[in-house]
């Protein structure tokens, strides 16, 4: 498989390469059941953002599509079905599974949170 070079090149944000990373590591070391908990707060945050910033949007905004993308009704039926995915896998799972997919999810929501609040701030690499 051939890498796009932009993708090596790019400088990415503290915020998003943690992130990304936090979602490769637990896709490689954790079951299927903990990485849909540690994906869901990204396509949920997303959807719940992108719906906010609809309502405030000013006209003519250059990120229209990319708030008419996570504010769609096609992007919210991808979110409810990555919900009920998770919560299917969960009702499965033992104890200390769904403990697991817990703390992935909690981890992803800080994460995610890290994201918004440093691109807010235009938060660059410290040195």
């Amino acid at each position: 498989m051939k890498t796009p070079v932009g993708l090596v090149t790019a400088a990415l944000a503290v915020a998003i390469l943690l992130a990304v990373s936090f979602l490769i590591a637990t896709a490689h070391a954790e079951p299927y059941e903990v990485l849909l908990g540690a994906l869901l707060p990204c396509f949920w945050i997303y959807a719940e953002v992108g719906r906010d910033i609809h309502g405030r949007a000013a006209p003519n905004n250059p990120y229209q599509a990319w708030i008419d993308t996570y504010a769609g009704e096609d992007f919210h039926d991808a979110v409810r079905a990555t919900i009920a995915a998770t919560d299917e896998a969960a009702s499965g799972a033992s104890a200390s599974l769904r403990a697991r997919m817990h703390a992935a999810f909690t981890r992803a929501t800080q994460l995610e949170w890290i994201f918004w609040d440093s691109a807010y701030r235009l938060e660059a690499w410290p040195v």
